[in-house]
């Protein structure tokens, strides 16, 4: 006697943050599903962070930290969820994860946007004036295009930057990721988008994946009307060419991939994005085309220098036993803990950029000296 065969789910149950653009994320995705697919109904259920306030104000990331990301996918493991939408930009400081990635639908725009409660532009700032980024990349590009602006790193995500820059006042503008603008409705106050032939986006900016347990099969099958190939090459290449440069770091670093008919190409630079490697190949060479990239970024001679100036564009801290010192005195001032973080995260990330040059093969210890970029026609100079 034949076993009943289970019938086919009309329904799929999603999973994210509550937080504003977590939420208005996770929507835009069920939305576009079931347009394409009117008879499928979706549930979205709201997750509330298991992150202290605090420990969130320490971290930089768009949409989720790294805490919540690992959050979202244990409710996906534990069968608490089906689906869980993320953005790919923060998945990407992740090590990889049993989850996989069952759907990744059309890109949104991969630019940057400057948000300014007056409408001014870039251009139209006054000397000084102070600006929030989210990103050591858009810090590094913007001060060499603007020398005087000040350009601030905000830590704890979008909706806190929000809060800053509209609520508090606290700044004078702030640069978000495009799709992100469109994702929260706030399109009305952007007041310049940036090319990337002047800020050169970042590996998976403006692309959200839908994750799911690698032995839903089904899941995938009724996602499959919203996924594009073209967005998920995209990202595979971008994805190679982030876990190559040292993928558990803010680094000034950006990448953009495109898939046209001639096949697949990957665009790269690193510190204030003044050179740039181009590398192409065929669409089943995406993840190589991507390492590719990384690798020829590596090699570059110049290439940890970009890095340290972006890291510390008003130079390097000072020595890191003195600063520790007094450090540890101001330890037990509670208002100054988060200032205290995010020195101690600058100090890591100078430990991390001396291991990229031995990575790079750059160290005081190379008998052979630098190694000399073989093709420096490969580089494209922005103008």
């Amino acid at each position: 006697m034949r076993e009943p065969q289970a019938a086919p789910s009309t329904s799929l149950t999603f999973a994210s943050l509550a937080s504003p653009l977590a939420r208005g994320q996770a929507q835009s995705i069920i939305d576009r599903l079931q347009q394409r697919s009117p008879r499928l109904a979706c549930r979205l259920d709201l997750l509330e962070s298991p992150q202290a306030e605090a420990q969130r104000a320490r971290e930089t990331f768009v949409a989720a930290s790294r805490a919540e990301i690992k959050f979202l996918l244990a409710a996906l493991r534990e069968k608490r969820t089906r689906l869980v939408v993320l953005e790919a930009s923060d998945l990407l400081a992740l090590p990889e994860t049993d989850a996989v990635i069952a759907c990744v639908p059309d890109r949104g725009a991969p630019f940057d946007a400057f948000l300014n409660r007056g409408g001014f532009i870039m251009d139209e700032m006054e000397a000084g004036r102070r600006i929030g980024v989210l990103s050591h990349r858009v810090r590094a590009q913007l001060q060499s295009l603007w020398p005087d602006l000040r350009f601030e790193i905000l830590r704890g995500g979008v909706d806190r930057a929000m809060e800053t820059h509209l609520r508090r006042s606290e700044i004078d503008g702030l640069v978000l990721p495009s799709s992100v603008t469109e994702h929260l409705g706030i399109q009305g106050i952007v007041a310049e988008i940036f090319a990337p032939e002047f800020v050169l986006p970042g590996p998976g900016q403006g692309t959200l994946v839908v994750m799911a347990r690698p032995d839903d099969d089904e899941a995938r099958e009724l996602l499959a009307p919203l996924h594009s190939e073209d967005s998920a090459l995209e990202l595979a290449a971008e994805t190679a060419f982030h876990r190559r440069m040292l993928p558990d770091q803010d680094l000034p670093v950006g990448a953009l991939a495109r898939v046209s008919p001639e096949g697949i190409a990957i665009l790269g630079g690193t510190g204030a994005g003044k050179r740039r490697i181009s590398v192409s190949g065929t669409l089943e060479e995406a993840s190589l085309v991507g390492d590719g990239l990384a690798q020829q970024i590596l090699s570059h001679s110049d290439t940890f220098t970009d890095l340290l100036e972006g890291d510390f564009p008003d130079g390097l801290p000072e020595e890191k036993d003195e600063d520790a010192t007094l450090l540890g005195q101001m330890a037990d001032e509670d208002d100054e803990e988060a200032g205290l973080d995010a020195d101690l995260d600058e100090f890591e990330d100078l430990e991390d950029l001396r291991r990229f040059e031995d990575l790079a093969g750059l160290g005081d210890d190379d008998d052979d000296g630098p190694v000399e970029d073989e093709d420096p026609d490969g580089y494209e100079e922005d103008h």
